[in-house]
Order: structure tokens, then C-alpha cells, then sequence
């Protein structure tokens, strides 16, 4: 159904959610993009406390995210979402992010699951008990595909990390937008010096407060830097797997 408009919401972007170089930092995008897609779902009557005492909740599978520039501290922008349909189990979510001219600054398409959280379990979308309102016609693309490092690259030890109580969400483990500060604290001062034009995170498994994650990554070929996360208790635990693509590495 095409009954009402895709959500949008104007913001001024705040300093908290800024870096160093006063750049709109992508993981301060991402929780807008949470943040809107948990509105425009409220509209319909799909709240989170209602979910949550459904028993159900949302788990993203991938984001692709193409950013064409960064925009900057204190720079207002509108955030636009809507869901396009489903593809089996998946749900599938565009955004786009545009100036006070309409120009894009970014782009993303996101998949997500239903899950049962007591069982663990996905679901079709035919258990959910509301209808979510679909805008097909103004689908980005096709859904966004898993990320799935190349044969025989193996990307090697980074840094550890404790999950900590800033890090998690509702569901309890680390919230989705964490995953983009991983990845670019992982960066070197060259690499965070160029300006990044596409991230893509699929997250595999969930991990909780106080567990520890392995974060990996390969050296920069022609721009793009793989990086793995992997469960501190079990090497073989995959948690996440991204790519991240540069305009300009200094080697």
C-alpha cells in the first residue's frame, strides 16, 4: 500500500555527533537512521515497547551505505525512509539523506529480519501482527548483499574490545550504529584523513555486554579495507564482517 507519504525528519547535526574534523560521523548516521525507521514504523502503530511486549523485535542483517560527502557540524539535513517490501524473511528499508536543496548527501539500503526473542528465531513477515505500509516504486536498488571477504584474504588482529553499557541497546547487545565506530577505529590517521565513500557491515551474531570482540581488518587495496569481527570466547564466532571503501588512501 501506498496510502501515505515516506517518513522524513529535519535535524541540525550536533557536535556530539561530529568528529574531529567536523564531519557528520557515520555512525551518528546511523542511529538517525534507526531513529527514523523506529518513527515511521510508531506512525503506523508499531512502536518498540509494543514489539517488545509482543515478544518481537527487529535484527538487521546488512547495511550498504554510499555516502557522496559527508556533511558537516551544524549543517541541517532531512532524513528520508520507507520500507519497500519483503524477500523471504527479509524486510528491506532504503534511506536517503539530503541538504536544504534536496541535493543527496547519502544513500542506504538496509535488510533486516523478524525475530522472536525469547526462541532466537526469525520469522516470516506474515507473523507480524500489523500492517508496515510499502513504497516499492522508490526502491534504491536490489536488496543489499551480505559482505563476504575475497578467498585467501585474511585479515589480521587490530584491537580487542570490551562491550560496555554505552555500547548497548534495548535488545540488550551492542546497537547496530556501534559497528561503524569499530570499523573506523580501526582506521589509521592516513585512512581517517581520506574521505570514506561507502561502508557495508552484515552482522552475523549478536554479542552482550562484557564480552569481548576480536576486531580484524586487511591493509587498503585500491581503497577498500576489509574488517571482522570475531567473539574474544570463540574464534570461530564470526560477529560482523565489513567493507569500507576510500576515496584516497596515503599507503
Amino acid at each position: 500500500m501506498t496510502t501515505e507519504l515516506p517518513y522524513a525528519f529535519q535535524y541540525r547535526i550536533g557536535s556530539s555527533e561530529s568528529d574531529y574534523k567536523s564531519l557528520y560521523r557515520p555512525s551518528a548516521l546511523l542511529e538517525h537512521m534507526q531513529l527514523a525507521a523506529d518513527r515511521d514504523l510508531a506512525r503506523m502503530g508499531i512502536t518498540v515497547s509494543e514489539m517488545l511486549d509482543q515478544g518481537l523485535g527487529w535484527m538487521l542483517i546488512t547495511t550498504d551505505l554510499t555516502i557522496f560527502r559527508q556533511a558537516r557540524l551544524e549543517e541541517e539535513v532531512s532524513l528520508q525512509t520507507w520500507h519497500k517490501g519483503n524477500k523471504g524473511v527479509m524486510w528491506l528499508r532504503d534511506y536517503v539523506l539530503t541538504d536544504t536543496e534536496g541535493n543527496h548527501i547519502a544513500e542506504a539500503r538496509t535488510s533486516w529480519a523478524l525475530v522472536d526473542l525469547e526462541k532466537r528465531k526469525l520469522l516470516r513477515p506474515a507473523a507480524l501482527p500489523f500492517e508496515v505500509k510499502s513504497h516499492p516504486e522508490l526502491s534504491l536498488g536490489e536488496p543489499p548483499e551480505k559482505v563476504i571477504l575475497p578467498t585467501g584474504l585474511e585479515p589480521q588482529e587490530d584491537y580487542r574490545l570490551i562491550v560496555r553499557y554505552s555500547s548497548t541497546d534495548s535488545n540488550g547487545h551492542m546497537n547496530n550504529a556501534r559497528y561503524a565506530d569499530v570499523c573506523c577505529d580501526a582506521l589509521t590517521a592516513e585512512e581517517l584523513a581520506a574521505r570514506l565513500t561507502h561502508m557495508q557491515i552484515s552482522y552475523h551474531r549478536e554479542i552482550r555486554m562484557q564480552e569481548e570482540l576480536v576486531v580484524e581488518r586487511t591493509e587498503a587495496m585500491d581503497g577498500v579495507i576489509w574488517i571482522r569481527g570475531r567473539s574474544g570466547a570463540d574464534a570461530q564466532n564470526i560477529i560482523f564482517e565489513a567493507k569500507l571503501s576510500l576515496e584516497e588512501v596515503v599507503a
